[in-house]
């Protein structure tokens, strides 16, 4: 897979975990845990690729 490919793949899923993280603004219905590992994997895509040189 080429390094654009790729990178487009990264950015898309965080981008998707940032629209979930929109959606669970209810503390009664998210757990923080479920939260965090949203939030968690929104801001690590873009620093995977990056860190890879891609």
């Amino acid at each position: 897979m080429s390094d654009p490919k790729q990178a487009r793949i990264l950015l898309e899923a965080a981008e998707r975990d940032f629209f979930a993280l929109r959606g669970m603004d209810d503390a009664a219905v998210f757990a923080d845990e479920i939260f965090g590992f949203h939030a968690q994997q929104a801001t690590d895509k873009p620093y995977l690729w990056a860190g890879a040189g891609l």
